[in-house]
C-alpha cells in the first residue's frame, strides 16, 4: 500500500523513517499544522481505506490536504481516493501536479489507479511521465571498485594528495583510492569494532579521517550483541591506526550516526539519522555529547557548516534544508523556490554558493544544486543537475572536490535485509564513483 503516511524504507542505512508521514511540510512557507490533528486524520484514512470506504477515505485526505498544502505524499494520497472512486480526471490533474514537482510515487504499478488506466486521461499521463524518466545524465566514471560485495557509502578525497577514502557497510571496512588508481584497504575488516560504514570526512589539518559507523544486519560478521549500536572513528590518516572511537550508550533505542560536519577548531559534529538528533566530538574527547536533542528535527541527514561557522545547516529528510544558530542552537527551516521539493535529500555538500545533494526519498532519484539566498536566508534556485543515471542503483551521498562531485552512483543497500542480515549476492555488482563536473566558480 502506498499511501496515508506510508513509510519508504529500504533500510535505515538508506532512507530514515518518516520520509513521507503526514506532518511533513514541503517548504518553510507552508502552514505548521499540530501534528495530533494530522496523526488524527491519518487513523481515520486508514481505517476508511481498510473499511473500502473510499469516499469517506478520499474526504479525510483532502481535509489533511488543506492542513499541510503541496505535501507530495498527500497530493498522491488524494490522486488516490479520486481513482477509487471513478474519478479520472482529478486524479491525473494530482498526479500532474506531482509530475510538475519532477516527482513519480509509483502510480504506474499502484492498483488503486488500476480503474482509470483505460481512460484517456491516464494515457496523458503515462505519456508525460515517461518524458520525466529521460536520463540527465552530466557526469563521467571516476572510477570503479572491482569489489562487488561493498555496499559502498560515505566517500571523501584528501585534498593534499588526491587520495579517496570509501566506506563500506557490508564489509565493515574503509577502501583507499591512491591519485594513481591504487587500491587497498585504509582500515582492515572490522578494525578496532568498526562496525558497517556509514560517512567520512578528514581533517587535513589535523591528519586524522573521522567515520560513522552503525549496526546492520547483514554486515559481515554480525552478531546479536551488535544490534543499536552506532559511533564515531577517528583514524590516523596515513597509518590507518586507531586515534580514538565513541560509542554511543546502549539506550535501548535505535542509532544510526550518519552524516558529519567539521568546524574549524576541529570540533565533530553526526547526525543522528534514526533518532533526529545532533551530537558533538569535540576535539580530544572520546565522548559524543547531545548537541541537538531528537525532537527538534524529524529526520537528520546531511550537515554542512557556513563559511564562519556561526550556522550549521541541516537537511532534514522529510521536509528540506535547515538552518541551526550554533550559539543559541535555534533552527530555522530555509524557504524553497515554489513548486520546488526538498524531502528525501541524503547528505550536503558546501559549495561557493550553496550546497549539492542527492536526492533518494523520490523517483527519479537525482543529484540537485542548491543555491542560497543573500545572507543565508533562503534557498534561491534549485537545479536539478544529474537525474535517472543509467547507473544509478541507490546512488548516496557524495564530496565535492576539484571542481567536481564525487558520488557513488550504486550503494546497492536493497541487496541487504535489514530484517533477516540476508544479502543478495549474486545480485552484487562493482562500485561506480562518478564524477560530475561543478559550474564554474562552485
Amino acid at each position: 500500500m502506498k499511501r496515508v503516511g506510508s513509510v519508504a524504507v529500504l533500510i535505515l542505512l538508506a532512507i530514515p523513517p518518516s520520509i513521507f508521514a503526514l506532518t511533513a511540510q514541503t517548504s518553510a512557507a507552508s502552514p505548521s499544522p499540530a501534528a495530533d490533528t494530522l496523526a488524527s486524520l491519518n487513523a481515520e484514512a486508514r481505517k476508511a481505506y481498510q473499511q473500502k470506504d473510499y469516499p469517506r477515505f478520499l474526504s479525510f485526505e483532502k481535509r489533511a490536504l488543506e492542513l499541510s498544502p503541496g505535501n507530495p505524499r498527500l497530493i498522491y494520497n488524494v490522486a488516490c481516493g479520486d481513482a477509487l472512486t471513478g474519478d479520472s480526471h482529478a486524479a491525473v490533474a494530482k498526479l500532474d501536479q506531482l509530475l510538475a514537482l519532477k516527482l513519480d510515487l509509483g502510480a504506474e504499478t499502484d492498483e488503486d489507479f488500476s480503474a482509470i488506466r483505460s481512460t484517456e486521461d491516464w494515457a496523458g499521463f503515462e505519456s508525460r511521465l515517461a518524458q520525466l524518466r529521460k536520463p540527465v545524465v552530466r557526469s563521467t566514471v571516476a572510477f570503479r571498485l572491482s569489489d562487488p560485495d561493498l555496499l559502498a557509502t560515505g566517500i571523501a578525497v584528501d585534498s593534499k594528495n588526491g587520495d579517496t577514502y570509501v566506506a563500506s557497510v557490508r564489509e565493515r571496512k574503509i577502501v583507499r583510492r591512491s591519485k594513481d588508481g591504487a587500491v587497498s584497504d585504509f582500515i582492515s575488516p572490522a578494525q578496532d569494532g568498526f562496525l558497517a560504514g556509514a560517512s567520512v570526512a578528514i581533517d587535513t589539518q589535523r591528519n586524522v579521517l573521522f567515520a560513522s559507523t552503525a549496526t546492520a544486519p547483514f554486515m559481515a560478521g554480525y552478531q546479536k550483541g551488535d544490534a543499536a549500536r552506532s559511533g564515531v572513528f577517528a583514524f590516523d590518516l596515513k597509518s590507518g591506526k586507531l586515534l580514538r572511537k565513541a560509542l554511543l550508550p546502549n539506550d535501548g533505542k535505535q542509532h544510526f550516526l550518519n552524516a558529519l560536519a567539521l568546524d574549524q577548531k576541529g570540533d565533530l559534529y553526526v547526525s543522528d539519522s534514526a533518532q533526529s538528533g545532533i551530537y558533538k566530538l569535540a576535539l580530544g574527547k572520546n565522548e559524543l555529547e547531545v548537541f541537538v536533542p531528537g525532537n527538534v528535527f524529524r529526520a537528520t541527514q546531511g550537515l554542512a557548516f557556513s563559511r564562519d561557522d556561526k550556522v550549521l545547516y541541516v537537511a532534514d529528510y522529510s521536509d528540506g534544508v535547515w538552518a541551526l544558530d550554533m550559539a543559541s542552537k535555534k533552527p530555522r527551516q530555509l524557504e524553497s523556490p515554489s513548486g520546488v521539493w526538498l524531502g528525501g535529500l541524503d547528505g550536503l555538500s558546501r559549495v561557493p554558493d550553496g550546497f549539492i545533494a542527492v536526492q533518494i526519498g523520490v523517483q527519479p532519484q537525482r543529484v540537485l544544486h542548491l543555491r542560497l539566498g543573500r545572507g543565508g536566508e533562503n534557498i534561491s534556485s534549485v537545479d536539478i543537475m544529474e537525474m535517472n543515471h543509467p547507473d544509478y542503483d541507490g546512488p548516496i551521498q557524495g564530496t565535492v572536490a576539484n571542481g567536481a562531485f564525487l558520488y557513488v552512483s550504486n550503494s546497492q543497500l536493497e541487496l541487504g535485509n535489514g530484517q533477516t542480515g540476508a544479502f543478495a549476492a549474486d545480485r552484487a555488482r562493482p562500485t561506480i564513483v562518478l564524477r560530475l563536473p561543478l559550474a564554474p566558480g562552485n
